[in-house]
């Protein structure tokens, strides 16, 4: 059975009142003489005394753990370095103010409360936002600090956002290609990424790149392919198929350059392919990946540490805060094979 205050108190000789001052700094009018104070935390410690942090949190109506809302939460380090850049931009900003992290597969479950609102979590860290009507409807029922990142501002409920800046990242990606001399560039991305906010910005980067250098841009050059299953071998076998790829994230990238060399496609001779976030897992790939560089880690430790201000009382405005995009050619990109 667990120690409890009137456990040490009974011990000590003392009152709970007391053993909860010195214990807990609680109770403003109580005074312990600095004997007393001594044979409390002794006696405690001989009988292993441990608070009762739930307990706590009830009275306090605090928690001290964040809710990460990430609905696709991928496995960490096999495929790519993104979900680590991530977790170590969050992990600094909580530790060092003490909180505790919860990853939550969803906003809201179907009760009329929702996960968000039942105690459990003192503020919301959701990422890549989806911004539909159901998402809306839980983010009105919460009366939590909602923080977003992945999420372009200018759009959705009015709370603090962190993106890169999508457009800018495009434009790098397709320059460099058409640079090299590409004029056929199709945008894969993963289907359950078309519906999010950022997806959306992304796929518009991609045209407004495409449109500037006036090259053309039919519907069938953004695909939506599958990360586990890249269809290459199919897309090979069109007729004036795209001569590079400018890939939605890291992990789908290193999928089909998996892909690529199974069918015995060569990177970059047959096809020069480009992703996103540029962690220091590119350097690994084969062939190492040219990439769109976002700075992960700095975007969810600011992210993070906005909405823990929030939540411990500070005014923090409702700001769309946007990062710079960077751009890391390594060995995934050539001049085309035949000019285009």
């Amino acid at each position: 059975m667990a120690i409890t205050i009137r456990d040490v108190a009974k011990a000590a000789g003392v009152s709970a009142m007391a053993v909860s001052k010195v214990l807990h700094g609680k109770g403003a009018n109580v005074r312990v003489g600095p004997d007393t104070a001594e044979t409390i935390r002794r006696v405690a410690k001989e009988l292993r005394y441990q608070p009762n942090r739930l307990a706590r949190s009830f009275r306090q109506q605090k928690t001290n753990t964040i809710g990460l809302v990430f609905s696709r939460f991928g496995r960490i380090g096999d495929l790519d370095g993104y979900f680590a850049a991530f977790l170590n931009g969050v992990m600094s900003a909580t530790f060092q103010s003490e909180y505790g992290l919860t990853i939550c597969p969803k906003l809201s479950r179907s009760s009329s409360t929702g996960v968000v609102n039942d105690g459990r979590f003192d503020g919301i860290l959701w990422c890549k936002p989806d911004y539909t009507v159901q998402t809306a409807e839980s983010i009105q029922r919460c009366d939590l600090p909602i923080v977003m990142m992945h999420a372009p501002g200018g759009q959705g409920p009015d709370v603090p956002k962190f993106c890169c800046d999508n457009e800018l990242g495009l434009k790098l990606a397709v320059d460099h290609l058409v640079e090299l001399g590409h004029r056929r560039i199709a945008f894969v991305m993963d289907a359950p990424n078309r519906s999010t906010a950022e997806g959306r910005a992304r796929i518009a980067g991609y045209y407004a790149a495409m449109e500037s250098h006036g090259l053309a841009t039919p519907d069938c050059n953004v695909l939506f392919w599958s990360i586990e299953q890249p269809e290459l071998a199919r897309f090979r076998e069109c007729d004036a198929c795209p001569t590079a790829l400018i890939v939605f994230s890291e992990r789908q990238s290193v999928a089909i350059l998996k892909e690529a060399e199974s069918i015995g496609i060569s990177v970059p001779g047959d096809l020069s392919v480009v992703g996103f976030d540029s962690t220091a897992f590119c350097d690994t790939t084969r062939p190492r990946l040219t990439a769109i560089r976002q700075p992960i880690e700095q975007m969810a430790f600011d992210a993070t540490n906005v909405l823990i201000s929030s939540i411990e009382g500070q005014n923090c405005p409702s700001n769309s805060y946007l990062y710079p995009c960077g751009f890391d050619i390594r060995e995934s990109t050539a001049i085309p094979a035949s000019r285009c």
